[in-house]
């Protein structure tokens, strides 16, 4: 699967994005050291590591991903919206995700001594 069907058609052939949708969401988990994204619908993709689930979803103009804690509120995700007229480098989309993952990380270690403390 690459770009939706009518994406192309809106596009100048100068100006076609460099990345499809699978390519591009390959590249980010490969960066992030995860094995290559899994199909899991039309226009979706999804990777997960035992702490943080990536769910992409191809939409009008570029794509988005959800990046959640398996084991997580909802209002601690991050959605990052890309454009593939403005030519998206997955480096820095890797870049937030890791960001991401490692504030997530000092959150949970901060909780667990606070949890910890309180019981002394």
């Amino acid at each position: 699967m690459s770009l939706p069907s009518w994406l192309p058609s809106h596009l100048p052939a100068a100006e076609s994005p460099r990345w499809t949708f699978e390519s591009f969401a390959d590249e980010v988990a490969r960066l992030l050291g995860l094995t290559p994204t899994m199909r899991t619908g039309e226009f979706e993709r999804s990777s997960e590591t035992d702490h943080l689930w990536l769910l992409w979803k191809a939409d009008q103009g570029g794509a988005s991903v959800l990046v959640k804690r398996p084991y997580g509120e909802l209002r601690t995700a991050l959605v990052i919206k890309v454009w593939w007229h403005q030519s998206p480098d997955p480096a820095d989309v890797a870049a937030m995700v890791r960001t991401f993952e490692r504030r997530s990380r000092v959150q949970s270690l901060r909780s667990l001594l606070g949890r910890v403390l309180r019981r002394r």
